[in-house]
């Protein structure tokens, strides 16, 4: 019986705050209409002389030169590597793959030069740049 009437209280109370906060607005005449333009024109801040400006002093610092120049980067003091120097040798691979250059012979590397020699040689046996025309 109690939990009945908690209830219809409840329901009673939202009934009441759904009137006055939706209803009753609606039915009330709105107030009077205001010209933003004149409230503008009323309530316009007056005007105020700009602050003065200080004087412009253009000082332009000297600076003294260094006593010594002083060096970017450390002098290097590791020995730079001369360029190699290998004799030309016929019929000798040259091997650059360690860094340094080794001279090898092998009877393969010579097979493989003659070979592309001759291979070279057939290639451009017919050709022939004709003279350049005046």
């Amino acid at each position: 019986m109690k939990s009945r009437i908690i209830w219809a209280a409840i329901v009673l109370a939202a009934t009441v705050g759904f009137y006055f906060a939706t209803i009753r607005p609606a039915t009330q005449k709105p107030g009077p209409r205001l010209d933003r333009r004149q409230i503008n024109r009323d309530f316009k801040a007056p005007e105020i002389a700009p602050p003065p400006l200080p004087e412009l002093v253009i000082a332009t610092p000297t600076i003294a030169p260094p006593p010594r120049p002083v060096p970017i980067v450390a002098p290097r003091n590791d020995p730079v590597p001369a360029p190699l120097e290998v004799p030309i040798q016929n019929g000798a691979t040259l091997d650059f793959s360690t860094g340094t250059a080794l001279v090898k012979r092998q009877g393969k590397d010579q097979q493989a030069l003659d070979r592309a020699l001759k291979e070279m040689a057939e290639a451009t046996k017919n050709t022939t740049f004709p003279p350049p025309k005046k």
